[in-house]
């Protein structure tokens, strides 16, 4: 018996030990890491484990794929065939873009049009990213606002095929093709046996696992009012996606006065909602996606009570007088860096099931 005791606490000590090379090894794991441009940005990947190369090179094969058929600016898109054919019969589509187009739509409706789908002629009238861009004339606006219907996007899942009801409206999947993207690649990270990684697609981040050795991974919260890569604080996260929408990169001066890029396609200008940037949290890049633009054309009011009747979903909310507006889940999970008196927090709370709650201060 008493050999028997000695075997088993040396077998311990030899688990013990293993568990512990083990636990090193993982915290000294280097990842892959590639920078690429694809789907009209920049997109980087931080893949840790033995299959993380080929992971990470069948994500950039696999985006490509998605933008030549989801590509609001290529002419060989379905998206763009789909356009070319408004006011015409139904077209026939591949299964992604129908599947897109459908979920956009149920978007659009929860957000009582913030996030429309059928945005797209006012955005290339805007021309916000253009060498030249100007503001169109009032009547030109209202003649586009019109276009902007969503509910004359029509969907046929079972036949695959799409109409436009008008002439001239278009369909523009900005506005959540990235987040779709960044939840593809993180489904094939997880076929390839990858246990921990990170996707940013312009600024789309998909989170799969954790940090090798456990810990969240941290995710900065940029400074609207800062160069990129400064940040008021940061989000302590585990397989999340985070999305950010904000009008603080893309914009355009005329008369004294900016117009970002985000076009709130209910008044056809550019979104004025008292936001400098919407971050959302949520388990999908594309409700992120989606929902952070939903979000900043909302302002912080109705749009955080929007956060608030979705499941699991959470937002950081920055107002362009400094508040940093934070929903009652992250609570633990943000830390604020600035500098002291720089920006206060106020965490929002659930009161009902519609109400964004009463404002708290930190």
């Amino acid at each position: 018996m008493r050999g028997t005791k000695r075997l088993s606490r040396a077998a311990c000590a030899a688990i013990a030990l293993a568990v512990c090379g083990a636990l090193l090894a993982a915290c000294r794991e280097r990842p892959h890491e590639t920078v690429d441009f694809v789907m009209g940005t920049v997109v980087r990947q931080t893949v840790y484990g033995p299959s993380a190369e080929t992971a990470a090179r069948e994500a950039v094969e696999r985006l490509r794929a998605l933008e030549a058929a989801l590509s609001f600016h290529d002419a060989a898109s379905d998206i763009s065939r789909l356009n070319r054919s408004s006011g015409g019969p139904q077209v026939t589509l591949g299964p992604e873009a129908i599947g897109l187009l459908e979920r956009s739509l149920e978007f659009s409706r929860i957000s009582d049009g913030a996030f429309n789908i059928m945005v797209g002629p006012l955005v290339r009238r805007w021309k916000v990213t253009a060498d030249r861009p100007d503001v169109p004339p009032p009547a030109e606006i209202a003649s586009l606002v019109r276009l902007a219907s969503y509910r004359d996007l029509s969907v046929d899942r079972d036949r695959r095929t799409a109409r436009l009801a008008r002439r001239g409206q278009m369909a523009d999947l900005g506005g959540i093709a990235k987040g779709y993207a960044s939840d593809v690649i993180l489904a094939l990270y997880r076929a390839r046996g990858v246990r921990s990684a990170i996707i940013d697609i312009g600024g789309n981040i998909g989170l799969l696992g954790s940090r090798p050795d456990g810990r969240p991974w941290n995710i900065g919260v940029q400074d609207p009012g800062r160069e990129r890569g400064s940040y008021i604080g940061y989000l302590s996260l585990a397989d999340n996606s985070v999305s950010t929408s904000g009008g603080y990169e893309r914009f355009f001066v005329a008369g004294g006065r900016r117009y970002s890029h985000i076009i709130d396609p209910r008044t056809g200008y550019p979104a004025d909602s008292g936001l400098s940037s919407a971050s959302v949290i949520a388990p999908s890049a594309e409700e992120s996606d989606a929902l952070s633009t939903a979000v900043f054309v909302l302002g912080a009011s109705k749009g955080i009570g929007l956060i608030q009747r979705r499941p699991g979903v959470e937002a950081v909310c920055i107002t362009t007088d400094g508040t940093v507006i934070v929903t009652e889940g992250l609570r633990g999970r943000f830390t604020l860096t600035a500098p002291e008196g720089t920006y206060r927090v106020e965490y929002r709370y659930r009161v009902g099931p519609d109400a964004a709650g009463p404002a708290r201060q930190r």
